[in-house]
């Protein structure tokens, strides 16, 4: 009996328990819930357009000012820079949109303790609206390392701001500033000039907007590959900047530079000269720009390469369905086979109907024409590679445009060699390339 009470005493105690438990939770919740419908108090509260200036002040550092100029933002001090656009902007929306995450303490008796005396940054900013002027000392991380101590300018009290350790509000210099190595456009780019150890060479965009490879001389080159290649521009950062002049440069390793690559668009030339390499990164400069800054060596890989890999290894660009007209002469026959409203004829040596099946081969086979290697060779001398009298002659008109594209097959010494009517410089193909055209029209 004694036991039995044991267990309901127990039981009555565990039931006190849990509702006491569910009881703080519930209110917890509500707490949390209450505080969450409260309107957050804004830092700044000004729009984004209505910031004119800021000055940033590192605890380590120089202070710097960014000012509006216009739709756009300089840096003016302490020296004149241009800006990130996006990043600034970026910066100020953070600004105007950063609230107070907690009161931590309303009457401090040391600012050393949070990290604000002297505070790691200081924020002073200029605005059209009100308040007109606004100071923020940001000092050290809270413990729990997801928040960071602040002081606003005009009171005592020490808040925090969210931001995971570092505030979005903690920036310097080099985070503001436009750290593109390159500023040229880099879809309005015209030519392109590089010199390096593996080689040099020069790219050109022909009137019809696609690439020419001058080795000299002029081949086709590879679009695709040239896209890629252009691809290196396309926000490349200054990793960190060296000197913010280029005075007393011996030491950069430019006299013997690693690589340089010279861009000219419509609006004006530039030149990146690679020097040195300094421990993973590669000091540069470019022609347009004050500093002398470093790289990843990402540049210098997409940069520093053969030639050879940016030529156009195919011969015809047509696509099956714009063909109209293939004409083909082999050491056997001459053919002719024509395309009207999707229905093929052979007109030579003699009119028949020809299946789309058996022509989609052919076409194939066609398309199918890439070069292998790039032998050694001298601008317009074909002979030596049987293309002054071509086994083969294949010549195909296509699109609305009616673009005719003609490629020659010769053979010598057992090899297979083809070049377009408008190319300087044979490739070497393959002979099974040839023998599938052979087995194509077998079969018409």
């Amino acid at each position: 009996m004694k036991g039995l009470w044991k267990t309901l005493i127990a039981l009555v105690v565990l039931t006190a328990l849990w509702a006491g438990f569910n009881f703080y939770n519930k209110r917890k919740a509500n707490e949390a819930a209450a505080q969450a419908s409260k309107p957050k108090q804004l830092l700044l509260p000004v729009k984004a357009d209505q910031v004119q200036k800021f000055t940033i002040t590192p605890r380590a550092g120089e202070a710097f000012t960014v000012a509006r100029n216009g739709s756009n933002w300089d840096i003016t001090a302490p020296r004149a820079l241009a800006a990130d656009q996006k990043e600034v902007s970026s910066y100020v929306d953070s600004l105007v949109s950063a609230s107070v995450d907690s009161v931590i303490d309303q009457h401090p008796t040391n600012l050393k303790d949070y990290g604000l005396d002297p505070p790691d940054t200081a924020l002073d900013v200029t605005t059209t609206g009100k308040p007109s002027s606004f100071t923020l000392r940001i000092g050290d991380a809270v413990p729990t390392g997801d928040a960071v101590y602040a002081q606003v300018g005009g009171e005592s009290q020490v808040i925090t701001l969210t931001g995971y350790g570092k505030s979005p509000l903690e920036k310097g210099l080099f985070d503001l500033r436009d750290r593109r190595a390159m500023t040229l456009d880099q879809d309005q780019i015209q030519g392109l000039e590089v010199k390096s150890s593996k080689g040099s060479y020069t790219l050109t965009k022909n009137p019809d907007g696609y690439w020419d490879l001058v080795l000299p001389p002029a081949v086709r080159a590879d679009n695709f590959a040239v896209d890629n290649l252009m691809a290196g521009f396309q926000g490349l950062p200054m990793v960190s900047i060296l000197k913010e002049d280029k005075t007393d440069l011996g030491s950069y390793g430019f006299a013997s530079p690693t690589v340089t690559v010279g861009v000219t668009s419509p609006a004006g030339t530039q030149t990146i000269t690679v020097g040195k390499k300094d421990g993973t990164q590669y000091d540069a400069m470019n022609s347009a720009l004050a500093p002398v800054f470093s790289i990843g060596p990402e540049f210098v890989e997409k940069f520093q390469i053969d030639p050879a890999t940016l030529r156009d290894k195919n011969y015809f660009s047509f696509s099956n369905f714009d063909a109209k007209t293939v004409d083909i002469t082999t050491p056997k026959d001459h053919r002719i086979f024509e395309q009207t409203n999707f229905k093929w004829k052979q007109t030579t040596p003699a009119a028949k109907d020809e299946t789309t099946e058996k022509m989609e081969d052919l076409l194939n086979a066609l398309t199918a024409i890439r070069a292998n290697t790039f032998p050694k060779a001298t601008a317009g001398n074909l002979a030596v590679f049987g293309l002054s009298k071509p086994a083969y002659s294949l010549k195909v008109v296509f699109g609305d445009k009616n673009t005719t594209q003609t490629v020659n097959v010769g053979v010598a010494n057992g090899h297979y060699y083809a070049a377009r009517s408008t190319d300087a410089l044979p490739g070497e193909i393959s002979k099974g390339t040839v023998d599938s055209i052979e087995k194509a029209l077998g079969a018409l």
